[in-house]
C-alpha cells in the first residue's frame, strides 16, 4: 500500500543505536542501525525457533525474554514507518495538502550510479515526473552528457562532474540565487546550497547533499559531519527550506533525527510508509536512503518512488506546497547545537587525514 518494498510506492493527496547493530570504524557514530527491519525479522525467526524447542531450559527462557525485548524496541522505532501501512490513513509529520501552482515545488532526487552507462530510461522518467528541481548524484562526464537535454526545461543549475562516485548535477526550472558548490568536510564529495524563487515570488533555500556512505571499515565521521553542517546551516537560514539527496542514512538513525531537530526538517515518510529507494537490485537488502525533507511551512501533496532505470537507487519524487506566512524559525537546545558543531569538527579532522577522502571505488564495498 504505502511504500513498503514496492518499486512504485506512492502517496498522494529518532532513536539511539540498540542491539543489534553493526560496528563501523572509529571516528563516527560507531554503529549502523540501517538494517533494523531485516534484523527484526531475523530476530522474530530466531524467537519462533527457540519457542519451538522441545526441551526448554532456563537459558532458553532467558533467550526468549531478550529476543522479545529486542524485537519490541525495534518495533517501537520502526512503527512510524511500517505500521501505518496497515492503518486507515497517515498521522504525518508533514501534513498532506493540495497546492496552487505558484506555491508548488516538485523535487526529484536521483542517484544515477556512476557506472550505469548502459541504460537510457532516466531522461524519460524525469520528463514524465516534470520536476521543478532535480538533483542527480554520482554523475561523471558520461552522465553530464546524458542529462544535458534537461537544460531545455530546467535551464538553471550547478554541477561538478567527477569520476569518484560523488559528482553532482542540480537542474532547476526556478531561478536560482546564491548557488554554490560546498565541500562541507574538505573532502571530494560536493554539495549544492542555493536559493530559488517560486512563481509566487517566495524565496526558498535548497540543500542538495550526498554524504559519504557508512561502510564496514570506513568511518561515518564525514557523513555525520556533512549532515550536521547542513542542519546547522538550515537552522540559521531564516527561509523555508528543503533538503534532498541520497543521505546514506535511514529515517530512524540517530543522525537523521538530529538533522530533523536542528534543521527543522519534517519527514514525509512518517505515517505513510518506508518508500524504499535502495537497493533496486536486491530482494532483501532494501532501505530508504534517498530523502526529500521539507522544513517548516511546507505541506506534502505527493510522495512517490519512481521506476528503475538501471541504477541501484530508485528516484524519489516529492511535491510540496508552501503555506502562506511560512516561517522557518525554531528553538534548539544549546547543547544540541554544541554537539552538532563538535560532530562537524570531528568530520573535518577525519576528512584531512590520510585516506579519509579516497574516492568510492577504491574501497571494497560498493555504495
Amino acid at each position: 500500500m504505502f511504500g513498503f518494498f514496492s518499486p512504485r510506492s506512492r502517496f498522494s493527496a529518532s532513536s539511539r543505536p540498540f542491539f543489534p547493530s553493526f560496528p563501523l570504524t572509529r571516528g563516527g557514530s560507531g554503529t549502523s542501525t540501517t538494517p533494523r527491519l531485516q534484523i527484526t525479522l531475523l530476530l522474530l525467526a530466531v524467537l519462533v525457533a527457540v519457542v519451538a524447542l522441545p526441551n526448554r531450559t532456563a537459558i532458553s527462557a532467558l533467550s526468549v525474554a531478550c529476543l522479545v525485548a529486542a524485537i519490541s524496541w525495534n518495533v517501537v522505532v520502526l512503527a512510524p514507518f511500517v505500521l501505518p501501512v496497515f492503518a486507515l490513513g497517515p498521522s504525518p509529520e508533514v501534513a498532506a495538502s493540495r497546492c496552487s501552482a505558484d506555491r508548488r515545488l516538485r523535487v526529484l532526487t536521483v542517484n544515477v550510479q556512476m557506472g550505469n552507462h548502459h541504460d537510457h530510461r532516466l531522461l524519460e522518467i524525469v520528463r514524465n515526473a516534470d520536476p521543478d528541481v532535480a538533483w542527480f548524484q554520482e554523475t561523471d562526464a558520461w552522465w553530464e552528457s546524458e542529462l544535458a537535454p534537461l537544460a531545455e526545461t530546467m535551464p538553471h543549475g550547478v554541477s561538478e562532474a567527477q569520476d569518484n562516485y560523488f559528482g553532482v548535477h542540480l537542474f532547476s526550472r526556478l531561478p536560482l540565487g546564491d548557488a554554490e558548490i560546498r565541500h562541507l568536510t574538505n573532502s571530494r564529495n560536493p554539495s549544492v546550497f542555493a536559493a530559488a524563487t517560486l512563481p509566487s515570488g517566495d524565496e526558498i533555500k535548497l540543500y542538495a547533499i550526498h554524504p559519504r556512505p557508512p561502510q564496514v571499515g570506513q568511518s561515518t565521521a564525514e557523513r555525520d559531519a556533512q549532515i550536521m553542517a547542513t542542519a546547522l546551516e538550515a537552522n540559521g537560514d531564516g527561509m523555508p527550506h528543503v533538503i534532498m539527496g541520497d543521505l546514506n542514512t535511514v529515517p530512524w538513525e540517530h543522525f537523521a533525527g538530529r538533522l530533523k531537530r536542528i534543521g527543522g526538517f519534517g519527514d514525509p515518510r512518517v505515517g505513510r510508509g518506508l518508500f524504499v529507494t535502495w537497493n533496486a537490485n536486491s530482494t532483501i537488502l532494501k532501505w530508504p536512503l534517498d530523502h526529500v525533507m521539507p522544513g517548516p511551512g511546507w505541506r506534502l501533496a505527493r510522495l512517490e518512488v519512481l521506476p528503475t532505470f538501471g541504477s541501484d537507487h530508485l528516484p524519489l519524487l516529492a511535491e510540496l506546497c508552501l503555506e502562506d506566512g511560512s516561517t522557518s524559525t525554531r528553538q534548539v537546545e544549546a547543547d544540541e547545537l554544541r554537539r552538532a558543531r563538535e560532530t562537524v569538527a570531528r568530520g573535518q579532522s577525519r576528512a584531512t587525514s590520510d585516506g579519509a577522502s579516497n574516492p568510492l571505488g577504491t574501497e571494497t564495498a560498493e555504495e
